[in-house]
C-alpha cells in the first residue's frame, strides 16, 4: 500500500449517485484529497490509501451538494445553511458594500457556510421594486433611469463578480422597467457574457421579459395567475430557465405557480431548485416544502435532486461542482435510505463535506 499525504478521507459504504445523471453505484468508495474527489468507485475496485481518514456511511446515499439558485444569505446563517446539505448558494439582491466581502470570504474551504455566488445590486426603476420594499437594505436595487445608463449599471455589477444580472418587474408595487430599458440592460449583460434574471410578478411583466430577452424567471410567476398555454410554448422557445420558490407562496398563488410549473416542465422547459431563503417560508439546507412543492408539479425526486446538482451547476456556470465525479470539487451529502424513493429521505441530511472539510 502506497504512504499517503495528510488530509485523505475515504468516505465508504452507502450508495453513491454519480455523474450527470445520478447513476447508483453501491457499496460506493471514495477518496478524498485536496478538496477533491481523487478516486470514486465501487469498493471492489478502489485501494484504500494506508493512514486515511475513514468515514462509514453504510446505510445512506451520497449524492452531490444542493445548488440554491435563490437565496439572500445575509438572511440566514450561512453554517446552518450548509449543515443542512446545500454547498453552494447565488444571493439575488443584496447591497455591494455587504454581499461581496461575503462572497470573497466564502472562496475559503474553511468558511462556515456555502460557496457564495451573487447578483449583486437588483437593477430596476425609479421607485420601482426592491427600493421601496421592506426587505431591502439601503443600496439592494440600483435604479437604471434611461437606456443609456444600462451599460453602465451593469458593468457595476460584473465588474465586482456577478454571476448573473437580475431586474425587478414587480409592478404589483411601483413602476417597472420600460422595454427600451430593459433590453439595453440584457444586450449589457449579454456582452459581459451575463444572463438576466427577473422578479416578475405577472404575465404583462412575463411578456416584456420575453421581449427584451431575458432567459430566466428568479420565480415562477407570483401573482397568482395561470400563463396562457402559447405563453409557456414561447417561454420554453426562447430557453428561459425558472427557479421557482415555491415555498414562498401559499393558496391561491401556489396553486396557480404549481401549475404553471408543471405544464412548462411537461413543454419542455427548465427548472433550476431555488428557494428565496431569507423569506419566511424556506428553511436554511434542502426545503422540505419546496421539495413537496416540485413534486405536486410533476417532478420526481430524481428530477429535483439533478435541478439542485447538475443543472443548478450549470446555470451558475461552475464547473467544479454538480456532480459527484473525479476532479470535481468534494461538496457531499449523505442522505438517509433511499432519497429517489421517499421525499422525506431527501432532506434527511446525516452527513456534509465542503471542498473536503466535515461541515456536519
Amino acid at each position: 500500500m502506497t504512504k499517503v499525504r495528510v488530509e485523505i478521507v475515504v468516505i465508504r459504504g452507502g450508495t453513491a449517485l454519480v455523474g450527470p445523471t445520478l447513476r447508483p453505484l453501491e457499496d460506493a468508495v471514495l477518496i478524498i484529497e485536496d478538496g477533491l474527489i481523487a478516486e470514486l468507485g465501487a469498493a471492489s475496485s478502489v485501494a484504500i490509501p494506508e493512514g486515511a481518514v475513514i468515514v462509514d456511511a453504510s446505510g445512506m446515499t451520497l449524492v452531490p451538494g444542493f445548488i440554491d439558485a435563490h437565496v439572500h444569505i445575509e438572511f440566514a446563517d450561512p453554517a446552518e445553511v450548509l449543515a443542512g446539505g446545500v454547498t453552494t448558494v447565488r444571493d439575488l439582491a443584496w447591497p455591494p458594500e455587504s454581499i461581496w466581502p461575503l462572497a470573497e470570504r466564502s472562496r475559503d474551504p474553511g468558511f462556515e457556510g456555502p460557496l457564495i455566488v451573487a447578483a449583486g445590486q437588483m437593477l430596476t426603476t425609479e421607485g420601482g421594486y426592491p427600493t421601496r420594499a421592506g426587505w431591502a437594505p439601503e443600496g439592494t436595487g440600483l435604479v437604471v433611469a434611461a437606456p443609456e445608463d444600462a451599460a453602465a449599471a451593469v458593468d457595476a455589477q460584473a465588474d465586482a463578480g456577478a454571476s448573473v444580472i437580475k431586474v425587478g418587474l414587480n409592478s404589483a408595487v411601483g413602476p417597472t422597467l420600460d422595454l427600451e430599458t430593459l433590453r439595453a440592460i440584457v444586450d449589457a449583460a449579454n456582452t459581459r457574457d451575463l444572463a438576466v434574471t427577473g422578479h416578475v410578478d405577472n404575465i404583462e411583466q412575463l411578456e416584456k421579459a420575453l421581449d427584451a430577452g431575458m432567459t430566466e424567471l428568479a420565480h415562477m410567476l407570483l401573482g397568482g395567475e395561470r400563463i396562457p398555454d402559447e405563453g409557456i410554448e414561447r417561454m420554453v422557445r426562447a430557453g428561459m430557465t425558472v427557479v421557482p420558490t415555491l415555498s414562498i407562496l401559499a393558496g391561491p398563488e401556489l396553486e396557480a405557480a404549481v401549475d404553471n410549473l408543471a405544464r412548462f416542465r411537461a413543454a419542455g422547459g427548465s427548472v433550476v431548485y431555488g428557494t428565496d431563503l431569507g423569506n419566511a417560508g424556506p428553511r436554511p439546507g434542502i426545503d422540505p416544502t419546496e421539495v413537496a412543492a416540485m413534486t405536486a408539479a410533476g417532478m420526481s425526486l430524481h428530477d429535483i435532486l439533478v435541478s439542485a446538482t447538475v443543472d443548478a451547476g450549470a446555470l451558475l456556470g461552475l464547473d467544479g461542482v454538480g456532480t459527484l465525479s473525479e476532479g470535481m470539487a468534494a461538496d457531499i451529502v449523505a442522505l438517509g435510505g433511499a432519497p429517489l424513493a421517499d421525499p422525506g429521505d431527501l432532506t434527511d441530511v446525516q452527513m456534509v463535506w465542503r471542498r473536503g472539510r466535515r461541515a456536519r
